[in-house]
């Protein structure tokens, strides 16, 4: 009988208890679950540096190499090296050195999600662009694309831009190279009566071009010959070097954003880097329900207002220690969230969650110090021209990024 009286009293307890309008007590979100937690909602000047990222990724390294031509606005070009040209055939139970050549052509390739924006037939003309200029000096090999290197090329049809493409070399040009022992590096330009935009298949997206030919043509049971893309230069530098095998330089291209402006996208490609400041009582005394970045979207219209951007946003993994800006852009991860894509020429409020982030920045989960900043960038990141401009804090007030949080305070259940 004691047993059951003890059950019953605390039964009454718990219905007491229940009953009771404890909204600042710890045992209640346990005693009485169908209770209102308390929400706090608060938009914060949670941003306290932001600045644009140019240049990532670095040269080589796009993973699609972007040939395009768009007017007096857009003209990007795509640089391959082949700086080992097979200059020996195996015939008559020897090797033969290679005197003649026909039917040379390099086979583009365009991945099967790639875009092509081709209206009108297009010319893709070949240039001998091999110089002794550092390896990284873009201006020096765009100044190459000159009549006087004009090593080839062809013109194709809409029908034939397609998921492999050959464009053809003049033969004499390219035999001398292969007699003398030399380096071919190759620079492609795209022209057209309209606008025109293939994405190539890169080495670094395993999708390389290939340069073939016939290297012995009265000898119809000699097959043609493959190279593959080589670079032997910098030697100093071996990820450089494969970077380089080939590479989307950048001709002309709409402007940077002016000053004062956040740019996501656009070519050069370009990130932003947010960095916030959270109050302790949020990240580790309270639980983030939601938190949004406020950003306002100014127009842009550099190029075209109807194409979009998708913009994503990542977690910098980079720790407090490491002050280059550039390189804690680079070192970032994923988190979970909705994608969100704006047209490039809109304006206004624009909305990105970010609580994943905001909970990973704890003290509980953040030990190692990792900074508390996301970096918003481009899903066709170097890929396309068209980027989305958003109001720094260098903006009037009412522009700037701001930060809203939904949460909850934490409380310790238990009975004393």
């Amino acid at each position: 009988m004691r047993a059951h009286a003890l059950i019953a009293l605390a039964a009454m307890a718990l219905l007491g208890a229940c009953r009771e309008d404890l909204e600042g007590g710890s045992a209640c979100p346990v005693l009485c679950p169908g209770q209102n937690v308390v929400v706090n909602d608060t938009i914060l000047d949670g941003v306290v540096l932001d600045t644009v990222i140019s240049g990532v990724p670095t040269l080589g390294s796009e993973g699609i190499l972007l040939l395009a031509a768009r007017g007096d606005t857009l003209d990007t070009r795509v640089v391959m090296r082949f700086d080992s040209l097979t200059s020996t055939v195996f015939r008559n139970n020897g090797d033969s050195a290679i005197t003649a050549i026909d039917s040379a052509y390099l086979l583009l390739r365009v991945p099967a999600d790639a875009k092509r924006l081709v209206r009108a037939p297009v010319r893709i003309d070949l240039y001998d662009v091999d110089t002794t200029a550092a390896d990284t000096s873009t201006a020096a090999i765009a100044a190459l694309f000159r009549p006087d290197r004009l090593i080839g090329g062809s013109t194709l049809d809409t029908a034939q831009v397609r998921d492999s493409m050959r464009v053809y070399f003049q033969n004499a040009p390219l035999l001398a190279k292969i007699k003398a022992k030399a380096r071919l590096r190759v620079g492609l330009r795209i022209t057209s009566d309209s606008s025109a935009l293939i994405h190539l298949g890169s080495f670094d997206a395993s999708l390389p071009t290939v340069l073939r030919y016939d290297p012995v043509p009265a000898d119809t049971a000699i097959d043609e010959l493959t190279v593959t893309l080589r670079s032997d230069t910098p030697e100093s530098n071996t990820e450089l070097l494969v970077d380089l095998f080939d590479y989307t330089i950048v001709v002309k291209a709409p402007p940077p954003p002016a000053a004062g402006l956040l740019s996501v996208g656009g070519l050069p490609s370009r990130r932003t880097y947010l960095r916030f400041d959270v109050p302790a009582r949020i990240l580790d005394s309270a639980t983030v329900l939601r938190a949004t970045l406020l950003l306002t979207q100014a127009p842009n219209r550099a190029i075209d207002i109807r194409d979009s951007v998708l913009v994503l946003p990542y977690v910098v993994t980079a720790g407090e220690e490491v002050t280059d800006l550039g390189r804690a852009a680079t070192l970032i991860s994923v988190f979970p969230v909705d994608t969100v894509r704006y047209a490039a020429g809109d304006s206004g409020l624009r909305q990105i969650e970010v609580a994943a982030a905001l909970r990973s920045w704890s003290t509980e989960n953040n030990p190692f110090r990792q900074q508390r900043a996301i970096v918003l960038l481009s899903n066709d990141e170097g890929r396309g021209p068209f980027d989305a401009h958003f109001y720094s804090l260098e903006a009037p007030a009412a522009l700037r990024p701001r930060l809203r949080v939904s949460y909850s305070l934490r409380t310790s259940f238990g009975i004393p």
